[in-house]
This record gives structure tokens, C-alpha cells and sequence, in this order.
């Protein structure tokens, strides 16, 4: 039988005390095969009989070796890498100083196997993605630690992994690494070759390690020429002491006794599990001497380079005790211009250790003293969510940051609603981002549940995820809309856990060293908190206007109604009410920002009322809430206000240039020709100054008219191809865009030019007749609608080309992709791929292009635009005027073939989603891949509902 939950949080925390009244180092952290490795390659200096200080090591490495001759890749291609790189480095070297050893041959054919699996683990490495601390010089220095040895592998990504590591390299002078202590002390077996390890004992750690890492001592105790008892005592220590225990394996760090008694402290107080006497009083003590050691600032362990990761932490578990602690030397140390960094020197920021920050500041009984460090660390974290930039060095799953994070928020809202801060210390910016990332955040969560009530399976993940929505349902608009529906998602992820309770200590290879690495006690203590976390009904805060904005009324009901409209299409019929609501909420603060920019671009004069600014957002929101809020904020405000302008450019096409210039459509290609011509063009701030763009004299009364529209287009043009997304993609996809930009606008003059030869040559109160030239043919005007005839085209042709162009839908799929694909990765990253994107955004566009006619055929004859029913292939079955009934029934006819046809793209649609979905796989690409076309079919839905288009007056 299991034990309770409080005599298990007691037990775990009776370890700890123990652990740390011991006066010794401890840690949990799991046996590494790369650290073990280097340890394992350590020759006794003075025993020439066995040789090899640590036996046990080089045992336990060839314990662990996979079939296939690879080590494990625990949870990254370059944990697979790493671990293979070292072992086999270990095997040439005892192979190379053990000839006449009787495994000789067994290590032989193990190293053959070693190379072939390193071999094929580098041709399969994307170089780029990989983000782990330090990769670049680790795996390139192994690499060439194995040349030396008689090993060569050239692999596709050589040559962009040498530039990493020569970059790397270059700002790391040698004088400048030995001339201070620093964080590349704990991976000093990069720097061989490259510094004198003669010269690095002075910031050896008081404990004999560099910096706490085994690897990075064991290439310190090889290296250098002089023998340090101090470095093999403390390897001896981490064998015996270690989660090895003496079985020859040892951790990627030890001790790690501060990061692992502030973790579980944290933790387990965070959620009301209360640490009793005697151990409150052993911790506190271990905790306040280790700060009073660093000066207010501490590292992993007591004798490590001090970050502020471990300071934040061990400052609020102390909060917990009702210690009070001066947090001001973790402000001295670690403060920058926009964010705190976790140590000096470092490159990026960590996104987790931010939160800790803010965290430790905002638990604080008084907050006025750090009011600028609230501000500035809120605004880092919810910017960088907002925008998708979240990149966490430390943990390996979105789920741990957003843990944080949610917990910082809801802290955050805490204290506005006490009083102690005040809802004016947030800019606009950040009063809208608080509520939209937090809301995203639970969606996501949601969404990523398993049928068994698990997140990946996985207790630890699992127990993130608890706590994550305990976190965010103290926050009103969380609780408003999600938390009845959610409750039995708890109650299933909760039972989940119990269900497993006996994997509760059982950690997984979540966190990030130099590979990565599990700990059974953190995993133990976030399954206890997340089992003993309340969901309790939450009480309704009274502060929910500090973060909403005001909307008046016409707004409110105009929302409304669009979520209404919504509820109607195919795409949404039997959604949960909390999608839509969820949706509404954000479009809330979305529209806020679009009536803002509403006249950025187009002017609104003798335009009639812009109907669909409502629902823009609102689509957007909707549809990235049926995929759990896989696409990030900023790209959805983007896509937001690109969906306004292509909506304001068609009207301002339509109502100002074909009404001015029906007469001379040419001189407006020409000015679409040069604005879309070069990519590289410059252009000026929307000041109304000419810039590439000369004004033609074509007609003196057109001159200033022609000069307006120029500078109008000039502008969208600019807001699209010097857009900061675009301009960090290459010229190829740039060039591309701008191709399918003047295509797109192009197909606005060309559909003018359809019009006024189809109706402007055609007296609407004319009966049967043919026009001369063969372009319009009208019968029965009664009943039938007017026919377009050129031989040159059929319904196809048009469709697929003119039409499909003119919905805007390739040019802004090629927007739309250069936004996501620094983040998501590209859907041109191969010929079958890129082949299948163009043909899925082809059946895309022609399948809208239907729709949207098929929904706005009483306007367009109203209106004089070509629709596809007037095409002749409509008309080909009704030539026998005999036989035609009414008109409603001869248009239902019509429109009953033109939505036969628009299935039929849909179906071949679908056909290119799949091909897409095999060629890219699950994952960020494809989600967003299927955003895109989710909001351009929905669009086409919502025309078959209702045409949300605005009339020309």
C-alpha cells in the first residue's frame, strides 16, 4: 500500500535534511555515459600495471553500448552524438595503450560498430536545430579528438558546424579564458588544444572539481602535465557518492546539493505542503550559510560559479520559511538592460530562469523597491511568448516553462488584486499581452492531454501540466471561460498519476547539461505537488479590469454576432462553446489593436462599412483555438492585419482605380510592375514622399489622383515586402513573394478589365441579345445570368489562374510562411514538399474563389463583377429556354453545379494535406500549415453563409 501524500512529502524531505545536515555533497542527477567516458580515459600516473584510474568506468561504458554500436541518445540527436563521441573516443585510446589486452578484439569490432553509428548519427543531424549549451564546440572538438585517432567522418553538415565552432572559438581568446573563472570551466575538455591546462588549476573549486562537472575535471587531471590529487579525490567522491553508487557511472554534475534542496522546497511550498521542525530548521540553515558564503548570490552547489537561477530560488525557499533575505546582490550581479542573465557572459538568455526571477520579486513582502525589475522582467517574459522567441536552455519541454511562467503570472495578478501593484504600472502593450499568452498557454495545455488523462505519458510532464492550469485558473478570464469544462480533464490527469504512483521517483531525461539528464527527486517532488494541488472553485477577482480593455457596446454586439455566424459553418459545428468563447476573449484585444491601424494604409473615404473588421480577428483566434493555440501571437496579429489590408486593397481597387482609371488600366500595371519589381528597392516611412515611384503625366486631371494611389499602393506594398519576417528570409523565397504580390494585385486589374467587358458593354434593361466581338452573351435575362465568352478561356483557366489570384490567398500563404518559418522551419526545405504546398494552396485558393462566388452572386450582378456562374460551362444544359422554370430555381441550379465543382477542389484539397502531412510529419510545421488553411476554407464557409463583403456605394 502506498503511503499518504504528507508522509511521502516528509520522507522526501527528511532525505534532504539529512543530505544536507551531512556537511557532504549530494546529488540525483542520472549516470551519464559522456561524463563516464572521460573518466574512464584516465591513466593511473603511477601505476603502469592497470594503468587506468578508473576501471569501473571504461566497464560501465561497454555495459551500455545499443546493438547497433551507438550509445543513447537520451532525449536529443545530440545526446546520441555526444555520448557515442566520447565512448568510442575511450575505446581507440584503450585500444591504442592496451594492445596485448585479451578483449583487445572485442574492443575492436565494438569500435568498428562505434564508428558506424557515430557516422550515421552525424548524416542525420539538422545542425541548426539543435540548442543545447555548447554544442558547437563539444561535438566539434570530439570530432577532431577522433582524427587524431585515425578517425575521419564527413557528414552534410561539417562545414556549418566548423563555422559554429570557429565563431565560437573566436571570441574565446585564450588569455581571456585563463585570465578570470568562468562558466567554460565546466567544459574544459572543448578547450583542449586551444589553452594550457597547466595554467587552469588556480580556479580549481574547493572541492578539487573544475566547476563541478566530471567530464570537464577528468580532461583537466589528462591534460595537464602536473598531478592534482585534489581533482581525483573529488572524482573518487562523485563514483562513490554519486547516482552511480559505485557501479563505475557518474553524472554530468556533482554536487548539485543547493539546485536540488531549492528546487524540492520550492516546489513542495508553492502548493501549501508544509516542511515541519526539525528539517525546516536543518534547511534553512544549509540554504542561509551557502548564500552567506557567496554574498547574497549562489550556484548549484556551495563552491560553483555562483547564477541566478539557483540565487532566485534558494531566496524564495527561504521566503517560504518566513526567512527574510537581501535579494539585492542577485539585482548587482545578474541585472541587464532588458532581463537578468543567469551568469556573466552569457550568450542568450534563459527563459526559466527569468521566471525564477520574477518569482522571487514578486513574492516580496514589500514590491516598491523593485518595481523597475517587476516591469522589466515581466515585459522580457511575456514578449518573448508573445512572439514565439521562447527558446529554454535548461529543459527540453515546452511544458516546464510554461509551469513558470503561468506560476509567475498568477502571482502577478495577485498582486494587483492586494493592492501592491497598481494597475497604471503596466503599459497598454502589456496589459493586452498578459491575458492573450496566458490564455494560449491553457488552451495549449488542454489540447495536448491524452485519452488516458496524461501529458506524453509521462508522470513528471504530466505533473507540469497540473500545476501549469492551478496556476493559470487563479486568473479570472482562465476561470471564466475554461474552468467548469476542464475540471474532469484534472480529475483524469490527477488520476493518471495515481494510477502510476510508483513511477512518481522515477525521472525522465528532461533537463539540459552538456546532454541530458533525469532526477529522480525533482520528478518526485513535482508529482507530490501536483497531487496535492487544489482545484478548488476559484472566487471571482474583482481586478479583471485591470487587463481588459474597454469596447463599446455596437463592438460587443458586432462580436456577438460574428461568433453566432461562426457557430453556423461546417468548420465549428460541434465545437465546444470554450473554443469559440476562448476565441472571443482574445479577439477582445486583437480588434483594440486593428481599430488602431485601421487607416495605417488605405484611406476610408466613400467606402462603406467595413463589416468583416469584426470578424478578422475573430477567425484567426477561432481557428488557432480549434488547434489549442498551436501559433504564437505575433504571427496572429500579423496575419490579423495583413487580412484587413487585402480586404481594404480589393475594395480600393474596385471602388477608387477601376471606377478612375476604367479607361486606362495600363498605367496601373505599370505602377504595379515597378513597386513590385525589386525586392531590394527602399522604401521611405509612409510620409507621403515619392521614393522609386515617379509620377507620370498621363492625364493633367489624373495627376494628383495617379500620385495617391501610387503612394496608397506603395505603402502596402512596403508594409508586405519590408516586413522584418520577410526581409530574414533568402532573396529566392523574398523574390518569390514579390512574384505572387504583383501576380495578386495584377489579378485585380485583370478582373476589372473582365467586368467592364462583360456588363459595361451591356445595357442592364436589354433582353436576349448577342454583343458584338463574342465577349458577353445575355439570354433571358429574366432568368438566366449573363454569359462570359472568350475563347481564350474557360471557367478552369480562369479559376485557377485570374480568380484564385485574386482572392489573395498564394500571396499571403508566401507571407504567411516566411513569418513562421524561423520558428516552425519551412515547408520548401525539399522538392516533393515545396511541389505539394503549391499544388495544396492552388485546390486552396480555387476552392475559396467558389465559395466566395457561390455566397456573393446577388452582389455581384448588383455590383457588375464577373462571378463564376457567368461563365459558359454553367449554361451549357439550360439552352432550351422551354424548359427553364423560374429564376430562383434556374440560379439554384446554377449554384448547385458551381458547389459540385468547389467540392471536388476540396476533395483534392484534401488529398495535398495528406501528402504534406506524410512529407513534413506532426509537429509546429504542420500545425501551422493547417492554420492557414483552416482560416482561408473558413472564410469560404462564412461566404456560403453570408456575404460579409462591402458594397460600393
Amino acid at each position: 500500500m502506498f503511503t499518504s501524500l504528507s508522509r511521502q512529502s516528509e520522507s522526501l524531505i527528511k532525505r534532504i535534511a539529512t543530505n544536507c545536515a551531512s556537511g557532504k555533497g549530494f546529488g540525483s542527477f542520472s549516470p551519464s555515459i559522456y561524463d563516464t567516458a572521460w573518466l574512464s580515459m584516465i591513466e593511473h600516473p603511477d601505476d603502469k600495471v592497470n594503468r587506468w584510474l578508473f576501471p569501473e568506468c571504461f566497464e560501465f561504458i561497454l555495459r551500455h553500448q545499443s546493438e547497433d554500436g551507438s550509445w543513447e541518445s537520451y532525449a536529443s540527436h545530440v545526446d546520441g552524438i555526444l555520448n557515442t563521441a566520447a565512448a568510442l573516443l575511450s575505446l581507440k585510446k584503450h585500444l591504442a595503450v592496451c594492445p596485448d589486452h585479451p578483449c583487445h578484439q572485442d574492443w575492436t569490432l565494438r569500435s568498428i560498430k562505434a564508428q558506424g553509428a557515430l557516422g550515421k548519427l552525424l548524416r542525420h543531424w539538422d545542425v541548426s536545430s539543435s540548442d543545447q549549451v555548447g554544442f558547437e564546440i563539444l561535438v566539434m572538438k570530439h570530432l577532431s579528438l577522433l582524427e587524431n585517432e585515425g578517425i575521419g567522418i564527413q557528414f552534410p553538415q561539417r562545414h556549418a558546424l566548423r563555422v559554429l565552432y570557429d565563431a565560437k572559438l573566436m571570441r574565446l581568446p585564450p588569455d581571456s579564458i585563463l585570465r578570470t573563472r568562468s562558466t567554460l570551466y565546466h567544459s574544459l575538455e572543448s578547450l583542449i588544444g586551444h589553452i594550457d591546462f597547466d595554467q587552469v588549476s588556480r580556479w580549481q573549486e574547493e572541492d578539487g572539481s573544475m566547476l563541478g562537472s566530471p567530464s570537464s575535471t577528468a580532461a583537466y587531471l589528462i591534460h595537464a602535465n602536473l598531478w592534482n590529487t585534489r581533482a581525483e579525490t573529488y572524482l573518487r567522491s562523485v563514483l562513490g557518492s554519486g547516482t552511480g553508487h559505485g557501479n563505475g557511472g557518474v553524472p554530468c554534475a556533482w554536487p548539485t546539493s543547493i539546485f536540488e534542496t531549492a528546487w524540492v522546497v520550492t516546489t513542495l511550498a508553492s502548493v501549501g505542503i508544509v516542511i515541519h521542525e526539525p528539517e525546516a530548521s536543518t534547511i534553512c540553515h544549509f540554504l542561509e550559510s551557502a548564500l552567506q558564503k557567496g554574498n547574497g548570490i549562489v550556484g548549484f552547489s556551495s563552491t560553483v560559479i555562483a547564477d541566478v537561477d539557483d540565487t532566485a530560488k534558494t531566496a524564495l525557499a527561504l521566503h517560504y520559511f518566513n526567512k527574510s533575505v537581501n535579494i539585492h546582490p542577485l539585482i548587482q550581479t545578474f541585472e541587464t538592460a532588458d532581463h537578468f542573465s543567469t551568469y556573466s557572459g552569457e550568450r542568450n538568455p534563459s527563459f526559466s530562469a527569468n521566471c525564477n526571477v520574477l518569482i522571487c520579486l514578486l513574492s516580496q513582502n514589500n514590491l516598491s523597491p523593485y518595481m523597475t525589475q517587476i516591469m522589466k522582467t515581466t515585459k522580457f517574459l511575456c514578449s518573448r511568448v508573445f512572439s514565439g522567441n521562447v527558446h529554454e536552455k535548461w529543459h527540453i519541454h515546452d511544458l516546464y516553462w510554461m509551469m513558470l511562467f503561468s506560476q509567475a503570472l498568477s502571482l502577478l495578478h495577485d498582486r494587483v488584486r492586494d493592492g501592491a501593484l497598481r494597475k497604471e504600472a503596466f503599459d497598454p502593450v502589456l496589459r493586452d499581452q498578459i491575458p492573450l499568452v496566458s490564455m494560449r498557454i491553457l488552451m495549449r495545455i488542454i489540447y495536448l492531454q491524452k485519452n488516458d488523462g496524461s501529458w506524453d505519458g509521462i508522470c513528471e510532464i504530466t505533473a507540469y501540466a497540473l500545476l501549469t492550469m492551478s496556476w493559470l485558473f487563479r486568473l479570472p478570464w482562465c476561470q471564466r471561460i475554461f474552468f467548469k469544462e476542464t475540471i474532469p480533464r484534472i480529475h483524469l490527469g490527477k488520476a493518471f498519476l495515481y494510477s502510476n504512483r510508483n513511477l512518481w521517483a522515477r525521472g525522465h531525461y528532461l533537463w539540459i547539461e552538456k546532454t541530458t539528464y533525469a532526477s529522480n527527486t525533482l520528478a518526485e517532488a513535482y508529482c507530490l505537488a501536483a497531487a496535492f494541488v487544489s482545484f478548488d472553485v476559484p472566487t471571482q477577482s474583482k481586478c479583471l479590469h485591470a487587463f481588459m480593455p474597454r469596447l463599446l457596446s455596437p463592438t460587443l454586439r458586432a462580436m456577438s454576432k460574428a461568433k453566432e455566424l461562426l457557430r453556423r459553418v461546417p468548420l465549428f459545428s460541434g465545437v465546444g462553446s470554450q473554443i469559440l468563447d476562448a476565441a472571443e476573449f482574445q479577439t477582445y484585444y486583437e480588434l483594440s489593436s486593428l481599430h488602431q491601424r485601421r487607416l495605417e494604409i488605405f484611406p476610408r473615404t466613400g467606402m462603406g462599412k467595413d463589416r468583416y473588421l469584426t470578424l478578422i480577428p475573430f477567425t484567426w483566434m477561432a481557428c488557432n483555438a480549434l488547434q489549442g493555440g498551436s501559433m504564437h501571437q505575433s504571427v496572429l496579429r500579423e496575419m490579423i492585419f495583413l487580412s484587413m489590408i487585402n480586404y481594404q486593397v480589393d475594395e480600393y481597387m474596385e471602388i477608387v482605380i477601376e471606377d478612375k482609371f476604367k479607361g486606362d488600366l495600363n498605367t496601373i500595371k505599370e505602377v504595379i510592375h515597378n513597386l513590385c519589381s525589386d525586392t531590394n528597392q527602399s522604401f521611405p516611412n509612409r510620409n507621403g514622399v515619392h521614393n522609386n515611384v515617379e509620377i507620370d503625366s498621363v492625364h493633367s486631371s489624373d495627376s494628383e489622383l495617379l500620385g495617391e494611389i501610387k503612394v496608397i499602393l506603395r505603402n502596402y506594398v512596403a508594409h508586405i515586402l519590408q516586413h522584418p519576417g520577410v526581409l530574414s528570409r533568402p532573396l529566392r523565397e523574398r523574390a518569390n513573394l514579390a512574384s505572387e504580390l504583383r501576380t495578386f494585385l495584377l489579378a485585380h486589374v485583370t478582373h476589372a478589365e473582365d467586368n467592364h467587358r462583360l456588363f459595361n458593354r451591356h445595357p442592364k434593361s436589354s433582353e436576349s441579345k448577342s454583343i458584338a466581338g463574342g465577349a458577353v452573351h445575355c439570354v433571358n435575362e429574366s432568368a438566366l445570368p449573363l454569359q462570359y465568352t472568350n475563347p481564350c478561356r474557360t471557367f478552369y483557366s480562369w479559376v485557377r489562374s485570374t480568380s484564385a489570384d485574386h482572392t489573395s490567398c498564394p500571396f499571403s500563404w508566401k507571407f504567411f510562411h516566411c513569418l513562421i518559418a524561423e520558428t516552425c522551419g519551412s515547408v520548401y526545405a525539399t522538392a516533393a514538399s515545396s511541389y505539394v504546398a503549391e499544388d495544396m494552396i492552388r485546390h486552396l485558393a480555387s476552392l475559396c474563389r467558389m465559395y466566395n462566388d457561390y455566397g456573393s452572386i446577388s452582389r455581384d450582378i448588383d455590383e457588375g463583377n464577373l462571378n463564376s456562374i457567368n461563365f459558359p460551362e454553367f449554361h451549357l444544359d439550360l439552352r432550351d429556354m422551354e424548359s427553364i422554370g423560374n429564376k430562383e430555381a434556374t440560379m439554384e441550379n446554377v449554384k448547385d453545379k458551381l458547389m459540385s465543382i468547389a467540392e471536388y477542389e476540396r476533395r483534392g484539397l484534401n488529398i495535398a494535406i495528406a501528402e504534406l502531412e506524410a512529407q513534413l510529419g506532426k509537429g509546429k510545421l504542420f500545425d501551422a500549415v493547417k492554420l492557414f488553411v483552416n482560416v482561408t476554407d473558413l472564410y469560404g464557409q462564412i461566404y456560403v453563409e453570408k456575404d460579409i463583403a462591402t458594397r460600393k456605394q
